[in-house]
């Protein structure tokens, strides 16, 4: 499959909310799916203690029809905003080449 657009997401997690932050990444990345045609998401830790999200789109286009997360699943994201202690700016990626084999 050939992905049109991707997004990186990184988040520092309040000590303690680990388990929290997860089960609500879980849940916005299947409501996306479910209701807004993104192509899922994989969760990261990195050695730095933070945490990544690389989410993958058909393209721009529907991403940027996602609208606001309130009105996808606002549980969710309020269980995610509450657990993170610091977020950065989502990094925007349009894949040049696609080497990545899929894990059976």
């Amino acid at each position: 499959m050939k992905v049109g657009f991707a997004v990186l997401y990184q988040w520092q997690v309040k000590p303690g909310k680990v388990r929290q932050f997860v089960t609500a990444w879980a849940d916005m990345t299947d409501a996306l799916k479910a209701q807004r045609g993104a192509l899922g998401s994989r969760l990261h830790r990195s050695e730095q203690g933070t945490w990544m999200a690389y989410a993958q789109w058909p393209n721009r286009a529907t991403y940027e029809r996602v609208g606001t997360l309130e009105q996808i699943f606002p549980d969710a994201l309020d269980r995610l905003l509450d657990a993170v202690e610091d977020t950065w700016p989502p990094v925007f990626l349009t894949p040049h080449d696609d080497r990545l084999d899929p894990i059976d």
